[in-house]
């Protein structure tokens, strides 16, 4: 057995960091006990980033640690709440962006926003299914954090180093290792309920028990149960969401931005010159209820203006969906033969709502017919015309997502002929299933106009009675997508001691894996656009000769289809301490792929203690991130419509031309196509990191880690800005989409996947903790921060280079220079009182345009501007009190100043959501929320 120093243990314990003040408290503690017992026996453990079984404390690799206490002084109610906390996470995607956006209700973990699908989540060491609602182009293609049960976890292990030598694809960024409960026979029931202002109220329940010694009984099983539910939050309970229309001061000019859909009730309607009007409007000198005035002017120089009523769609989002969550995990361990068997059983549903507006869409009104001579021709439309409509008596549109997650993994471990061993079969799958309501069929739509039923100049509630019985038979309601990804995983990891080194044994870990992926896409007939009548089921084409329908408003069919691969890998890893201050280590892997060969990833690191009180580290190695089943196999199809609205240049028009399709009139958005790319090739990188840990008292401890991290041949799809900026530059991004319901062939911007250029981030982690003991109680103070020093991405090969570093511009998303949290708590007796200050740095907001008004509020003219989004932060509190060994109560409010996010009047971005007037990515709408916990121990 080896043992571990004073200091070693400090570092180990102490500078892991942490969210809260509770690391600080056992730091100092573990500190205490060592330097009265440093003689004390330490056992083996594998540490994340290592397949060694060795001290913790010896490893040269950045590992964060969150102890169960750190985690419930954190606050956070979920896994998804707790890794928001984190300093170095940032960039994934959340809860929020559900609302209006197809994410099936995932949330993911990105390390220093180099990317979820970069970041690799292991349970207990163990791989997992990636998502089953993954997208063709990447997206969501990760583990969906709400599988995993908060009450379940015993600690997580956060690696902020790329450490594919050692696990593999997908670790580029670095790892999190979530460990539950295992070995013990301690019970333990929680309640808890958040109370947020006006919705997103929570409320949940845990038990876990344990059963059997493993010394002494042979066996031990832990089984852990939770449930969790929230009711929905609505926008117009916000004033900072409430509207579309927004008037705010900037640059010392009061400016108006209005976030809006072309397509209200009453509907609007284009003119003889295409231009975009407003029939109601026009009529009676005003807009009707839920809309506002909207002037356009067109930028191509024509002269032209739009002049119609936009439709206020953000007070009808509910901006924090409804979610109900159900998990249970099943751990056993036997002791056979002198050697451990064990199982992990792990079962899961998330199930998410989330509404938005009624469905819009567009529907042809010809001449002639009654609906152009009752409202079109009197005010001078003498031509066919398309209204664009919303469909309001239909109601909400709802997406109700159920996440199915399930793993089990069996196996054995413990020592055989000198070496600790691990050998594993786990078997993962997660399957999601989309349904949604208040979408028709825009064939089904037309008819409803055609037969003269459907009147879309009237406002809502005033269709006949027929009328409104129509709405509600053309109305779908069902399951609309999904799919099913699989892994199957064989696992056998050794290591031994190899020989004795003047600073101690070196250590030898060699391991081998054959995975197999599969991922099956499950669209539903409505989906692939083979249904003539979508709410019968009635199928088209063939010997039918009845049309397909498609979705009213956003028609997009998608192709079911099904693909697999097998991989295998070998590695070996190497740890040598040379001397007793110097530890130098090195680790290779091979792993070949079915469906695309192979790849060779190695690393190097060291640990060096010049002194008792400090501690140097730093790494160097590559690695390598495969691309998705799915982005390899995926079919051409639909793939929603473009973040923004463009008008039809010269350059557009020549394009459509072309292709023999139309522009979208006025300013619109686009549809989108995406498909697979089975030329596809793995992205690659090489990351490095340096480190230290300086304690020059037993009470106070700093740290830092500089990182860096570049890769080539990145993922990706060409930016719609960059090519609607130059069209004629980019001749293989442009396709066509018919809408089935005018008839009309438009233009579509095809977003395929391609490897594109490099990218580069650099960045340094700091920690810093001490301690106090006064006579009222136990002080702790802890920092955790990371500076971005370096983002650079090209977003085509051999392309100029790009930054979101504070910077909302180019790449749709943003990476903050300096986010972290600051805990400071006070241990009394058996009352503990932590507040905690969460911070973000500014950026400069995306380039939008504005309406810049005078003094009376009238629109002067238009302005592109930049907003300047300034630093934010937020305080939260948290008392715990255990008035005995068996009981904790804990109490505490975040966002105690009830602080609204930013203002923000852009509205593009990936993966966002549709809300409006902050950025819900980075920003929690439910102010202030209160929350109280009870938990009994037995």
């Amino acid at each position: 057995m080896l043992k571990e120093t004073v200091i070693s243990h400090a570092v180990r314990i102490v500078c892991a960091g942490g969210v809260a003040a509770a690391l600080s408290v056992a730091s100092q503690s573990a500190i205490a006990q060592d330097a009265q017992g440093a003689d004390a026996q330490i056992q083996r453990v594998e540490v994340t980033g290592s397949s060694i079984k060795r001290i913790a404390a010896e490893g040269a690799l950045p590992v964060t640690i969150l102890t169960a206490e750190a985690i419930r002084t954190s606050g956070a109610t979920s896994v998804t709440d707790l890794v928001k906390k984190l300093s170095s996470a940032q960039g994934a995607t959340t809860e929020s962006s559900s609302v209006g956006g197809s994410t099936f209700g995932f949330s993911g973990i990105s390390v220093h926003n180099v990317g979820e699908t970069r970041t690799l989540v292991l349970l207990n060491g163990k791989r997992l299914a990636q998502f089953g609602g993954q997208t063709l182009t990447g997206f969501a293609a990760g583990f969906d954090l709400n599988s995993i049960p908060i009450s379940a976890i015993q600690r997580v292990e956060l690696l902020t180093d790329g450490a594919s030598a050692l696990y593999g694809a997908d670790a580029i960024a670095g790892v999190v290792n979530f460990i539950t409960k295992h070995d013990t026979t301690e019970g333990d029931v929680s309640i808890g309920y958040s109370a947020p202002k006006n919705g997103a109220r929570e409320k949940r329940i845990s038990a876990t028990k344990g059963f059997g010694n493993l010394e002494d009984d042979g066996y031990n099983v832990v089984l852990t149960f939770g449930h969790d539910e929230r009711d929905k939050l609505g926008s117009v309970d916000r004033s900072f969401a409430s509207t579309g229309k927004v008037q705010f001061s900037a640059n010392g000019k009061r400016y108006q931005k209005q976030q809006f859909s072309a397509s209200p009730i009453p509907a609007n309607a284009t003119d003889d010159q295409g231009q975009l009007i407003s029939p109601y409007q026009k009529t009676n000198g005003s807009c009707p209820d839920k809309t506002f005035r909207v002037i356009e002017p067109y930028n191509d120089g024509s002269g032209l203006v739009d002049d119609y009523c936009g439709y206020d769609f953000v007070k009808d989002l509910e901006i924090y969906p409804e979610r109900k969550r159900d998990n249970f995990m099943a751990s056993g361990t036997f002791k056979i033969a002198g050697q451990e068997v064990y199982a992990d059983v792990l079962l899961s549903r998330t199930k998410q709502t989330s509404r938005i507006a009624p469905v819009p869409g567009a529907i042809a009104v010809d001449a002639g017919t009654a609906l152009h001579n009752k409202y079109l021709l009197p005010i001078g439309i003498t031509g066919d015309s398309t209204a664009f409509y919303r469909l309001f008596d239909m109601g909400q549109r709802t997406s109700k997502d159920t996440a199915d997650f399930a793993s089990v993994v069996v196996g054995t471990r413990g020592v055989a002929a000198g070496w600790d061993y691990n050998a594993s079969y786990n078997f993962s799958e997660s399957r999601v299933k989309g349904s949604i309501s208040g979408y028709p069929g825009a064939i089904a739509v037309n008819n409803l106009t055609s037969s003269g039923l459907l009147d879309p100049f009237v406002g809502p509630g005033k269709q006949s009675t027929a009328a409104q019985e129509a709405i509600k038979a053309a109305t779908f309601s069902g399951y609309w997508d999904g799919g099913t990804s699989r892994l199957q995983t064989i696992n056998l990891n050794a290591s031994t001691e190899v020989r004795r080194l003047p600073g101690g044994a070196m250590m030898l870990g060699v391991g081998a894996n054959i995975n197999r992926e599969e991922f099956s896409a499950k669209p539903s007939p409505f989906a692939q656009g083979i249904l003539a009548d979508p709410v019968k089921g009635t199928l088209c084409g063939g010997t039918t000769g009845l049309e397909c329908d498609q979705r009213f408003g956003d028609a997009a069919s998608s192709q079911p289809y099904s693909a697999s691969r097998t991989s295998k890998g070998v590695f070996g890893e190497l740890i040598a301490p040379v001397l007793k201050e110097l530890e130098l280590g090195a680790a290779l892997r091979f792993d070949e792929f079915s469906d695309f060969g192979g790849a060779t990833t190695a690393k190097a690191s060291f640990k060096w203690t010049p002194a008792p009180t400090l501690l140097i580290r730093g790494s160097v190695g590559n690695g390598f991130h495969a691309p998705t089943v799915p982005q390899v196999n995926a079919l051409q199809r639909g793939y929603g419509v473009t973040s923004d609205k463009y008008t039809c240049t010269p350059a557009l028009q020549a394009i459509a031309t072309r292709l023999n399709a139309q522009c979208q009139p006025g300013n619109r958005q686009y549809d989108q196509l995406a498909g697979g790319n089975r030329d596809l090739q793995p992205e690659k990188s090489k990351q490095a990191t340096i480190g230290f840990r300086y304690e020059p008292i037993s009470a106070i401890t700093l740290g830092a880690d500089l990182w860096h991290v570049q890769i080539r041949d990145s993922f990706g799809q060409l930016t719609e800005q960059l090519v609607f900026a130059n069209p004629a530059n980019f001749p293989k991004s442009w396709g066509v989409n018919k809408d089935v319901g005018t008839g009309t062939t438009y233009l579509a911007f095809l977003a395929d996947n391609q490897n594109l250029g490099k990218s580069f981030a650099t960045g340094v982690d700091i920690d810093i903790s001490g301690r106090y003991r006064s006579g009222i109680g136990l002080f702790t103070s802890q920092l955790n921060a990371t500076r971005m020093l370096r983002e650079d991405v090209q977003l085509e090969r051999n392309g100029k280079y790009y930054s979101a570093l504070g910077n909302f511009a180019d790449l749709g998303t943003v990476t903050f220079r300096t986010r972290g949290q600051w805990t400071n708590t006070l241990k009394t007796g058996n009352w503990a009182n932590s507040l905690t200050v969460n911070f973000l740095s500014g950026y400069k907001d995306q380039e939008t345009t504005v309406d810049v008004l005078d003094a009376s509020g009238a629109v002067t003219g238009q302005e592109k501007i930049r907003m300047e989004v300034g630093f934010y932060s937020t305080l939260d509190w948290q008392t715990v009190w255990t008035p005995s060994k068996s009981w904790v109560f804990t109490a505490g409010v975040l966002n105690l100043t009830d602080k609204s996010p930013p203002f923000v009047p852009s509205t593009s971005g990936a993966n966002r959501g549709q809300q409006f007037g902050y950025d819900d990515r980075y920003y929690d709408p439910r102010g202030r929320t209160g929350y109280l916990n009870a938990s009994y121990k037995f």
